[in-house]
């Protein structure tokens, strides 16, 4: 159900085990319906049930969804603008500047009447034969944010809403910092910075003083060397967490930085390796 530019998705899912990566241009609440289900971040896992509520930054991530629970939820996608343009409506919100650099692309959500009176009546809606008045819609929804705004158990994401009206050098260092381990083509990172290809390219050399390209790699193999010496997982595993484009590439670019490659690295130090006592 689309109004404006919110989008409304009732979703239900086959009862099977399955591990995928997802990106998504606009921000997202999951309302849990039933079922069990993780949300992986670069550097944290949300395991999801029943009745819980996760708002996820637009940009990457990793879900995982189990065979014996049917995963079913209720997503509201809400485009930057939207949000953005709420905020400036309600400029007394604009009164400090937020940092939330520190924030995980997920944020978990405490349920309260409120929202759950939302997730109900989002889901009577869905399931009218008649599209419903797209202005109640609307003006429902922005009924909602200002309650979270009103409520301190919900300021970290307020936090978020409001940094959104930050400047571009900010925007474009939490999207790249939240997203680098993700298999995104550039033109994918340029969209999530609302910019054009060209122009993206322009200001990330002129903030970062390096090519989209180097960065990227650079960060990578920062994380995947973090995994290495710390974890047992496969290179294969690795590889696919820290966003390279096969194992085989990472393999390649690895022994360029390291003049081993992976498994004979980790082998050669593994006493550098956590204890599993």
């Amino acid at each position: 159900m689309e109004v404006s530019s919110l989008l409304f998705v009732e979703y239900t899912c086959m009862q099977e085990e399955t591990r995928f990566g997802i990106w998504s241009d606009n921000n997202y609440f999951a309302f849990i319906s039933s079922g069990k289900k993780i949300w992986r971040t670069i550097y944290n896992s949300y395991e999801v049930y029943e009745g819980d509520i996760l708002f996820i930054k637009k940009g990457a991530n990793l879900a995982h969804q189990f065979f014996d629970d049917k995963f079913c939820a209720i997503f509201v996608f809400i485009p930057d603008e939207f949000i953005m343009d709420f905020v400036r409506k309600n400029n007394a919100l604009l009164n400090t500047q937020k940092d939330v650099s520190g924030q995980d692309a997920v944020l978990v959500v405490k349920p309260d009447e409120l929202l759950q009176n939302y997730y109900h009546s989002i889901q009577s809606y869905l399931s009218l034969s008649q599209k419903p008045n797209e202005q109640l819609l609307i003006l429902k929804f922005e009924e909602l944010l200002l309650s979270l705004f009103a409520n301190k158990d919900h300021e970290a994401l307020t936090d978020y809403f409001v940094s959104l009206c930050q400047g571009q050098e900010h925007q474009m260092t939490r999207i790249m910092e939240a997203n680098f381990a993700y298999n995104l083509k550039l033109e994918e990172y340029a969209e999530l910075c609302n910019m054009s290809l060209s122009t993206y390219k322009r200001y990330f050399k002129q903030y970062f003083k390096v090519t989209p390209a180097n960065w990227l790699k650079r960060k990578r193999l920062d994380l995947a060397f973090h995994k290495l010496m710390t974890t047992e997982s496969s290179i294969s595993e690795i590889s696919f967490e820290c966003g390279f484009e096969d194992t085989s590439h990472f393999i390649r670019v690895f022994k360029e930085r390291y003049d081993q490659p992976p498994l004979k690295y980790r082998q050669a130090n593994s006493n550098r390796l956590p204890s599993n006592s």
